[in-house]
């Protein structure tokens, strides 16, 4: 507990008079002595309703602001008693305006909380209404209702530079591309539910993930044919030493967002995500574990890329990259 030092009189006797007034109407009539408290602590702090301003783009090109708003009550704050530290366990979404903050602070015996200036040492009394600038950290002093002891505590909020889901690239030229990850298992011509005619042969690429429940998938894509346009996939699922057959995907013709072909495909499982990497410079996604392909504004090449031969490794948390010069970069998943 830190001790009132005497240099902010004014300020406490406001918060004191402030309390009085409080306490006064539901005492009025009663024989009882109001009791002041030297403990002080913020309990709960909620966030009120929050703006987000995100920027989209037409396609004549020109870009245009939009404003979203999100209740700010899903957002986990942790308050460190032991730090004196309030801060939001995880970034807020990006785009979140962290300059017009309204936030409902619970204290220990109705103790009165008030907001340290930005330009000076000037303390301000907050209520639930008030709108907070936390672009900053922001002190928050707590004062007891015996109008000698108060503490701080440092509240900071955090936005995420990148929304969810973005595939962030950081360049690594100079340093050495890890060893690929062991080959996935060879598809067994024995174990086909469909005709091994089906079954490609140029520009293979394969990946194995562990799904939920402890299943096993690895998926192979190919060409039958140069001329191909479609790459075809087989797959296959593995649950606790049941070994299932090669399943093919379903094909172009029936099948709207196939996987394209390209030069060069490479697969990769990285941060939950299923991606197929192209030498042409798309990303593709898929959710349904490989029957569906889709393209995402948030998933692509890192800025320079040059196309094949690419190698494309991956640890299940980061995406190793190298394009046809020689140009590395790392990536992951941004949460």
């Amino acid at each position: 507990m830190t001790k009132y030092n005497g240099m902010k009189k004014a300020m406490m006797a406001c918060c004191v008079m402030l309390l009085t007034s409080m306490l006064l109407p539901s005492c009025l009539g009663d024989d009882d002595d109001v009791t002041l408290y030297d403990d002080v602590a913020i309990t709960s702090v909620t966030l009120g309703t929050l703006n987000r301003y995100l920027t989209t783009t037409a396609s004549d090109g020109s870009d245009s602001v939009y404003k979203r708003t999100y209740a700010g009550s899903t957002v986990r704050l942790v308050i460190d008693q032991i730090g004196h530290r309030i801060y939001s366990a995880t970034p807020l979404p990006m785009g979140t305006d962290l300059k017009h903050v309204v936030c409902t602070l619970t204290t220990k015996n109705n103790a009165i909380v008030a907001e340290k200036s930005l330009t000076s040492d000037l303390l301000r009394v907050v209520s639930s209404t008030d709108s907070l600038d936390f672009s900053v950290p922001r002190t928050l002093r707590v004062y007891a209702t015996d109008g000698e002891h108060y503490r701080d505590y440092v509240m900071t909020l955090t936005v995420r530079e990148q929304e969810a889901g973005t595939l962030v690239w950081t360049a690594d030229d100079g340093q050495m591309m890890p060893e690929a990850a062991a080959t996935p298992d060879s598809i067994d011509l024995t174990r086909l539910d469909a005709d091994a005619s089906l079954v490609p042969m140029l520009g293979l690429t394969g990946v194995t993930w562990q799904g939920r429940g402890n299943v096993e998938y690895t998926l192979w894509a190919g060409l039958k044919a140069e001329t191909d346009t479609a790459m075809t996939l087989w797959r296959r699922l593995r649950d606790e030493g049941h070994e299932g057959q090669w399943v093919l995907m379903t094909q172009a013709e029936d099948n709207p967002y196939y996987l394209p072909a390209a030069p060069q495909v490479a697969l990769a499982y990285v941060g939950g995500y299923l991606l197929a990497l192209t030498s042409d410079g798309t990303i593709y996604r898929s959710q349904d574990q490989g029957i569906t392909w889709r393209t995402d504004d948030k998933l692509q090449m890192p800025e320079g890329f040059q196309g094949a031969p690419m190698t494309v490794v991956s640890d299940g948390n980061t995406l190793w990259l190298q394009d046809g010069r020689g140009k590395k970069w790392s990536g992951s998943i941004s949460r």
